[in-house]
């Protein structure tokens, strides 16, 4: 098994985390014949090194963990369960009950369809009240030094997303004296991790304010917000093309957009829009500067996506010093068509 990305020692060379932050289910000591509890039972096991750094995690990863389009995420003492069906017949009661018999406390159900979220009324699709507890409206996770704010009944998504741990604890460990672009910065956890890795400046841009609103409760919480870490509510685009016009340049900047969205004036995909994106983005970085670049869009192979980013690159007569890929955290280990649901690239130009 992969060792954590991160060890989680703080600077000063104390140990800010270690040992499993949440208790194993309670059927672990009784044991169970239950089919549905002895696979969510071997899925937490299996999460053993993950739950040793952070409260939030992934404990049930589709197929990959033997339930065919449900997945599991786990915030402290509390559950999201998301459906990837079209069947509105099923409301993912029984899983839900089973996680409850294993000490959850709430357990929030999203539906996720395979057809145009644009199209579907999101109330039905995220009902706030959850099978079981409800969660405090200020709920805090731990994920390493950090603390992060979620909210498990605001619609299909909840502040923190779990496929990105690893990529934080890169951008905590890649942050010391830079200066950081944080774009479709949502809640700002990637700001927080740079900000807590020592950057000097951060500018987090996101067209929603209560996003924003969130990032800068997150900011604080950790003890990072002050005048060097700017938030700034913009449309993207229009945000990159005036950096380029003033000469802005930037050590590190992180790109991860939606793989739909709505702008000002307009929409966004990835299928059209991430190479225009990736190639502002490569303006604006200093020599030796790098672009995190990420993408959850599945029909984006992970070889067309380093492509779109070499492409981006010549385009803007950048020099690639290299192109990494990136891997998922283990407990994202679900792949579709064999490729993994999370693509990431670390991109280094001269």
């Amino acid at each position: 098994m992969r060792p954590p990305f991160f060890a989680w020692t703080a600077r000063d060379g104390s140990v800010t985390s270690k040992g499993d932050t949440v208790p194993p289910p309670e059927s672990f000591a009784r044991g169970s014949s239950d089919a549905l509890k002895l696979r969510l039972e071997a899925a937490f096991e299996r999460r053993r090194v993950v739950r040793a750094y952070t409260e939030a995690y992934r404990w049930i990863d589709d197929a990959a963990d033997g339930f065919p389009d449900l997945t599991v995420d786990r915030y402290g003492d509390f559950a999201v369960l998301s459906l990837r069906s079209d069947d509105t017949g099923d409301t993912g009661a029984a899983p839900a009950e089973a996680l409850l018999r294993l000490g959850v406390r709430g357990v929030y159900v999203k539906r996720r369809p395979r057809s145009d979220l644009r199209r579907e009324k999101h109330g039905e699709l995220a009902p706030q009240k959850p099978i079981g507890e409800s969660s405090p409206s200020d709920l805090v996770v731990r994920e390493g030094p950090f603390s992060f704010g979620v909210a498990l009944a605001d619609g299909l998504s909840t502040g923190l997303f779990t496929d990105q741990r690893d990529n934080r604890a890169l951008v905590y460990e890649s942050s010391r004296g830079r200066r950081v672009l944080n774009l479709f910065s949502y809640t700002c956890t990637f700001t927080v991790a740079a900000a807590l890795g020592g950057a000097r400046e951060t500018i987090s841009v996101d067209l929603s304010k209560r996003a924003l609103a969130r990032g800068r409760e997150n900011l604080e919480r950790n003890g990072a917000s002050g005048p060097q870490h700017r938030l700034i509510g913009a449309d993207a685009f229009d945000w990159l093309a005036r950096a380029e016009r003033r000469g802005d340049r930037f050590d590190l900047v992180i790109l991860d957009p939606p793989s739909f969205g709505t702008r000002d004036k307009g929409t966004f995909s990835v299928d059209r829009d991430y190479a225009r994106l990736a190639e502002h983005c490569f303006r604006l970085l200093a020599p030796e500067g790098r672009l995190l670049a990420t993408t959850n869009h599945r029909k984006t192979t992970s070889d067309a996506f380093r492509k779109v980013l070499s492409a981006a690159g010549r385009s803007t007569g950048r020099t690639l010093a290299e192109l990494r890929p990136l891997p998922t955290p283990e407990d994202h280990a679900q792949r579709f068509d064999g490729e993994p649901a999370t693509k990431s690239v670390l991109v280094t130009v001269r």
